[in-house]
């Protein structure tokens, strides 16, 4: 599943949650239109009561089901805000058709069902939907004078009226100056969360730039020493690691004859070769100056020797630009094993120490520290 995906899932959830809290309100209505009945004060039959019910129960099931198959993210608005609006204003207004006296206190639930759209509507949205409601009521009192079905002077109803208009006025603008809030919020939280990423990512760029070599563009020592003890603490008991430390010969004579741009340049074909030689789970670092170290995972010494080796041959056949024709490099290493729960810093030195016997045997060969055959 896509973080899209993942999202809209997210969405649809908060979306039926919404829903789900809407019922309350016509649960509420439902129980108001049985007392209203049972008290005399819904003036029509009881199947008329009933059916009322039964309408509002069948298009909140209509509704229900759109948000459940996922039809409702066809539209502009996927929780379906006018339309839940709009049911709910009619089925009030049919209550309010057959209510008794008691219809004076019923219209404030107009303001209740506008309160619906709070974080949906846009200003200009909530002053229609609110201009709806006092034209459903507006129809329902010409309606009933013009019937006579009111017991009420028509003064009564008209203050009713300008009561219902009063509050929409003041929960238009309220209700917009919040939703207008909310989306100040909601920018703000958006800047702030793009400023958080650009950050991680400068952070990340500079904890790469901590633990790199700049001129080889490998790991540094530091880098190095802190991969290669997390992986000792995860070697198993009859595992070990290769350590292999690395030293170019007669370096200094490279930068003191041919310039520091000529020893620049074998240092990053080394580090080149030495990268595509070796596996994604190995790991060579920049030791420091003309000194590398290499960690082979999974190592014995037959294979340490073979890896070391094969590198060693193919950079001894290298030609590099700013050296004379036929004027190769060539690089001397001292090799150990590591197992499970030994010190590292001991083992490099161990390594170290066999560097120093290769440089005495010669060069451009490996030696391996005794301990290795422990």
């Amino acid at each position: 599943m896509t973080d899209k995906d993942d999202n809209t899932a997210k969405f649809q959830a908060i979306r039926l949650q919404r829903f789900y809290l809407a019922q309350l309100n016509y649960l509420i209505t439902y129980v108001v239109i049985g007392a209203a009945w049972m008290a005399g004060q819904y003036n029509a039959s009881a199947s008329q009561a009933a059916g009322h019910v039964v309408l509002g129960v069948v298009l909140q099931l209509g509704i229900f089901a759109i948000l459940k198959c996922g039809l409702n993210l066809r539209f502009k608005d996927p929780s379906l805000t006018s339309p839940q609006i709009i049911i709910a204003m009619l089925l009030l207004t049919y209550l309010l058709a057959f209510s008794g006296e008691f219809r004076g206190s019923l219209i404030m639930v107009y303001p209740i069902i506008l309160l619906f759209g709070v974080f949906q509507l846009s200003r200009s949205a909530f002053f229609y939907h609110a201009g709806l409601a006092l034209l459903l009521y507006s129809g329902l009192i010409v309606y009933n004078t013009l019937a006579e079905r009111s017991t009420q002077p028509l003064s009564v109803h008209m203050l009713e009226w300008f009561v219902l208009a009063c509050f929409l006025a003041w929960l238009s603008f309220f209700c917009t100056y919040i939703r207008e809030l909310r989306e100040r919020l909601q920018r703000r939280h958006n800047t702030l969360q793009l400023h958080q990423e650009t950050l991680k990512g400068m952070m990340g760029q500079l904890q790469n730039l901590a633990d790199t070599d700049s001129l080889t563009g490998l790991t540094n020592r530091r880098f190095f020493l802190k991969e290669a003890q997390r992986r000792i603490n995860l070697l198993g008991p009859l595992n070990k690691l290769g350590i292999a430390l690395i030293d170019l010969d007669n370096f200094k004579r490279i930068n003191d004859c041919h310039g520091h741009a000529t020893g620049d340049e074998v240092l990053q074909g080394f580090a080149r070769l030495a990268s595509k030689s070796l596996r994604d789970q190995d790991m060579i670092a920049r030791f420091g100056g003309e000194e590398f170290i290499l960690l082979l995972n999974n190592a014995d010494l037959a294979t340490l020797h073979q890896c070391v080796d094969r590198l060693r041959n193919a950079f001894a056949n290298t030609q590099f630009a700013g050296l004379p024709e036929g004027e190769h490099c060539t690089f001397s290493a001292g090799l150990c094993l590591i197992a499970a729960e030994q010190d590292l810093e001991a083992r490099i030195h161990q390594a170290d120490e066999a560097l120093y016997r290769a440089k005495e045997a010669g060069r451009n060969r490996s030696e391996t520290h005794e301990a290795a055959y422990a």
